[in-house]
């Protein structure tokens, strides 16, 4: 009878003593952090530089007759690959991932799907009056820098005056 009663004694100091240690016990803190690294995208390759011709409706300029959806506005290049937006000061990068919410208002108006059909269509005009054409255009510089800028800038003072009219 001594040994059970020394056994349920054991049993309740020790019940006592995990309920006390859980009762008192310090709180656990567990943090979680999350990194997406979206990486740079793959170079651009073209054989020449792009033209680059306004889309009147959003009001920004597209690159055409390249495989890539390029853009201009504010003075930076956009570049959407992968699903993620980047910019540049040239076509040819380097590349610096943008957030959605930080794209200039011309691009966020648009879904890229919307952005590839005006481009589509400006780029039929181009074709059909070729040397003829009559939209805002200029060729693409490769920056990147305060040169590429300056270069844009003084190649669409030197076709202001040749818009389509609308």
């Amino acid at each position: 009878m001594m040994r059970r009663m020394t056994s349920l004694l054991t049993i309740a100091v020790g019940a006592s003593i995990f309920i006390w240690t859980m009762v008192t016990a310090a709180p656990v803190r567990a943090e979680v952090n999350v990194n997406i690294n979206v990486g740079v995208p793959p170079p651009i390759v073209v054989e020449a530089p792009p033209e680059m011709v306004l889309l009147p409706e959003p009001g920004i300029y597209v690159a055409i007759g390249i495989p890539f959806d390029i853009f201009f506005i504010s003075g930076r290049y956009y570049y959407f690959h992968g699903g993620n937006w980047f910019w540049a000061s040239g076509y040819g990068g380097p590349w610096v991932h943008v957030g959605y919410k930080s794209l200039p208002p011309g691009l966020r108006k648009y879904k890229v799907e919307k952005l590839r059909e005006f481009r589509e269509r400006e780029f039929k005009v181009y074709k059909a009056q070729g040397p003829k054409f009559r939209g805002k255009k200029f060729v693409a510089v490769q920056g990147p820098g305060p040169k590429a800028r300056h270069e844009v800038k003084e190649q669409m003072k030197e076709r202001r005056g040749e818009g389509r009219g609308r």
